[in-house]
């Protein structure tokens, strides 16, 4: 079961767009660009594009930091990892 949302950043999801924080879960469930941008219709690119975004929005330096922020957050727990 997710967890509530950390109180101790409440507002550094609301900077992501919508289409950024329906990104963040898949990449957090360890998805690539290619997989992510099948699932959403969008170009390898563009997913590309949205990750990087994402990840200087929120000040992290890679996808493992995407993933254990989501983590941290709540948006995702660890059954919906890659088994």
């Amino acid at each position: 079961m997710a967890q509530l949302p950390s109180p101790h950043r409440p507002n550094l999801l609301d900077q992501l767009s919508p289409r950024e924080r329906e990104i963040l879960p898949l990449v957090a469930q360890g998805k690539d660009n290619r997989e992510i941008g099948s699932i959403l219709f969008i170009s390898e690119k563009t997913a590309k594009n949205y990750v990087t975004s994402i990840r200087k929005k929120l000040g992290l330096k890679n996808r493992t930091q995407i993933a254990l922020f989501a983590l941290k957050e709540g948006i995702i727990n660890l059954d919906d990892t890659i088994d």
